[in-house]
């Protein structure tokens, strides 16, 4: 048994980019602990990331231990990142201001698809951030063979796993305990991990149970923001010489839940993703990576078990009462061979996917009513990449990627009963078109770094990037508000004509090490061709039915013109040995280059600054969280401004014996009323006790003050 002496990162998630040495660093991003069979442990800052080699654009963020559980938000804590929030385990991820599938995220390398046709289960909420060992994050452009479509970044989540042991070395056992409360909604939770290793074997399990109530805020409570969650996961890996072959089963298990942005919540979401992956090496030469994986999905919503259903009168509460059954199931797969080429490293690869979703929506008080709303949606990948690293002159490195994609989408038929004859027509018209679809995308990559000194290295860098749409985009056939989590109140209607997204992106940024101090600037444009995005206009029956049912103007999915741009910085510095200040600050401009409007769902500028003292046993230290105003709003949609607002935050962490830390915190001190721009807009009636109407602004949580231990061997 060994018991890591660092002061562990579950008390403030920093970014590790800057704080890892220049010499690892500089080298191969390939020597994850995805892929080697023999480690090494890398220590930063008295925290441990195991074998972690940080490529030169990536930030790790470890896990944080107070708050919110949503590994989501871990994203909070990385430059140009944020959260779009649905609900307490339903955290969309940000970047740069594009959001949802546009960002890529990567789980034991595979692209989760969520169930829910609004995202309530959104890829990063399938895992706990107990459960996290490290979320990484693409700073600026993402290679190609991070994924199949990253024109907005790429993420990776990854979870513990035991490493193999060294030849001799007796049977190794690592665990980790963890629980925690939080105040400002009565939650807690707890997880235990185990993991066996020799030099040949490996097996782990882990457990995780988290329970909240809703969230308090100065005006009363968020309803309804309570939640729910088990996770469990078991593991088995194999190596022989230079070869690794690691089975994975993982399985969320998701209790009532609410998500007061969307118009239902979660009832149960449950299903579990079998992965199976290969590493090695062939003469010490030629690296093969290889991974299958296999997920399936039931997700169950309804809009009346934790919230008040419109009407006057029970008939009336009776007949607006919904339940949505979801199911998604689907397969992926990836190839990668890495061989040596003209003093670099060339990678080429093949990866792909398939996606079935389904949802239907009845009233379990008319058995009579039922909307096919998918019936058999599908989207399937199949790409082609390769991907050259290269150092033609010291203290030069070029990296070039390209990459084909071939997408193919379908739908079967799709069918209403019980409801008004309008929405009959509309079916029937969806059911007379031509639904297959075919895209062909190609994405093409080319980054130059250059270090000027040793304290200074420079980046620049341009590419092509492209999406075709969602099946939401294209096969939502009436007006709904599945729509992927946008949150906006608003209906939509999909639009088969749609054509893929292309994005052309130009990057700059720069390093700066010095001593005890860092400095990392970057700045962007990006111009998207053929954006898709709701546009108002004339439909004909989809108009007069959505009428009926949402003031607001419907909106159809359709291609516009959009521009992006802005910069991110992360700096900081260390003084008196043991006193650290870092910060951060991301500002992001998302205009229409087609028409006078904003786009939807921009963070505002916002930063973050910190000053702690690291102590050999104790932590303890202070920062602040800033957002300014956002009234840069996007027109078609109506979206509200909100106002800046600042909160304070304290933390502290002390080692109470060997492996054993006790961490305290409270965030937002001054217990602060505000209103977090990313969070969608309040769809619950319960919320009107609270002074925020249906359409408000969700506000952020109440002054929370968090207890967590971990003990880890």
């Amino acid at each position: 048994m060994k018991f890591k002496k660092s002061i562990s990162a579950n008390l403030i998630a920093i970014p590790v980019t800057l704080m890892v040495s220049q010499p690892l660093i500089a080298q191969d991003a390939d020597n994850d602990e995805e892929t080697q069979p023999k480690k090494e442990t890398v220590e930063l800052e008295r925290m441990e990331v195991r074998g972690e080699i940080i490529r030169p654009n990536m930030t790790g963020v470890l896990p944080e231990q107070g708050g919110i559980n949503d590994a989501a938000h871990l994203l909070m804590r990385v430059p140009g990142a944020n959260v779009n929030g649905l609900g307490p385990l339903s955290g969309i991820a940000q970047y740069r201001g594009l959001f949802g599938d546009r960002v890529n995220v990567d789980f034991k390398g595979m692209n989760y698809k969520p169930a829910c046709t609004n995202s309530m289960d959104a890829p990063l909420s399938h895992v706990p951030a107990g459960m996290t060992s490290l979320l990484k994050v693409y700073r600026g452009i993402a290679p190609v063979s991070s994924g199949i479509e990253t024109i907005g970044g790429a993420i990776v989540q990854e979870t513990k796993r035991p490493e193999f042991t060294e030849e001799g070395e007796p049977i190794d056992w690592t665990g980790k305990f963890s629980a925690g409360f939080n105040s400002v909604n009565d939650g807690w939770y707890g997880a235990l991990y185990n993991g066996l290793a020799n030099e040949n074997h490996r097996i782990h399990a882990y457990g995780s149970k988290e329970f909240g109530n809703h969230f308090e805020f100065p005006g009363g409570a968020n309803i309804p923001t309570k939640h729910d969650r088990e996770a469990a996961e078991v593991g088995y890996g194999f190596r022989y010489e230079d070869h690794v072959f690691d089975v994975d089963y993982n399985y969320n298990y998701t209790r009532p839940t609410g998500t007061p942005a969307l118009p239902m919540d979660i009832t149960v979401s449950e299903g579990g993703i079998l992965t199976g992956s290969y590493a090695g090496r062939i003469n010490d030469v030629v690296g093969i990576k290889a991974s299958y994986n296999y997920q399936d999905i039931r997700h169950t919503m309804d809009n009346f078990s934790l919230r008040r259903v419109r009407g006057n009168t029970i008939a009336q509460q009776n007949q607006n009462k919904r339940v949505s059954d979801n199911y998604s199931d689907g397969f992926g797969y990836k190839l990668a061979i890495d061989f040596p080429l003209l003093s670099g490293t060339m990678t080429v690869g093949a990866d792909g996917d398939n996606a079935n979703h389904d949802a239907t929506v009845t009233n379990p008080t008319n058995p009579n009513f039922s909307i096919k709303n998918f019936n058999g949606a599908e989207r399937d990948r199949y790409g082609f990449f390769s991907e050259w690293i290269v150092s033609p002159i010291q203290d030069w490195t070029v990296e070039l990627g390209a990459r084909v994609n071939h997408i193919e989408m379908n739908s079967r038929t799709v069918s209403s009963t019980g409801t008004p004859p309008p929405l009959t027509t509309l079916a029937n018209n969806f059911n007379s078109q031509n639904r297959e679809k075919t895209d062909f995308n190609y994405d093409l990559t080319g980054i130059i770094r250059h270090n000027v000194t040793d304290d200074l290295e420079v980046e620049l860098g341009f590419a092509r990037k492209t999406r075709s749409p969602s099946y939401q985009e294209r096969f939502l056939w009436a007006p709904f508000e599945a729509t992927g989590g946008l949150a906006d109140g608003y209906l939509y209607i999909g639009n088969l004509d749609l054509q893929p997204e292309k994005s052309y992106q130009g990057e700059l940024g720069i390093t700066w090490r010095h001593g005890s101090f860092y400095f990392a600037p970057r700045a962007f444009y990006r111009y998207v061709d053929d954006y898709i995005q709701g546009t108002p206009g004339p439909y004909g029956v989809a108009k007069t039915i959505a009428a009926n049912q949402n003031p607001n103007p419907l909106l159809q999915y359709n291609n516009i013109d959009a521009i992006l741009y802005g910069t991110d910085v992360e700096a900081g510095f260390r003084f008196m040995d043991n006193w650290r200040v870092d910060s951060m600050i991301s500002y992001v401009k998302g205009d229409r280059a087609d028409a006078d409007d904003n786009l939807y769902r921009i963070a505002p500028l916002n930063g973050l600054i910190s000053l702690f003292y690291d102590h050999e046993k104790w932590t303890l230290g202070t920062e602040v969280v800033g957002y300014w105003r956002q009234g840069d709003v996007s027109k078609f949609n109506a979206e509200p401004k909100t106002s800046g607002y600042a909160l304070w935050n304290i933390r502290g962490q002390a080692e109470l014996y060997k492996g054993l830390q006790l961490g305290v915190g409270v965030e937002n001190l001054l217990d602060k009323d505000y209103r977090v721009h990313l969070n969608g807009l309040n769809r619950s009636l319960n919320n009107e006790a609270s002074g925020i109407a249906v359409g408000d602004r969700l506000p952020g949580i109440g002054r929370n003050v968090y207890v967590t231990l971990n003990y880890e061997w």
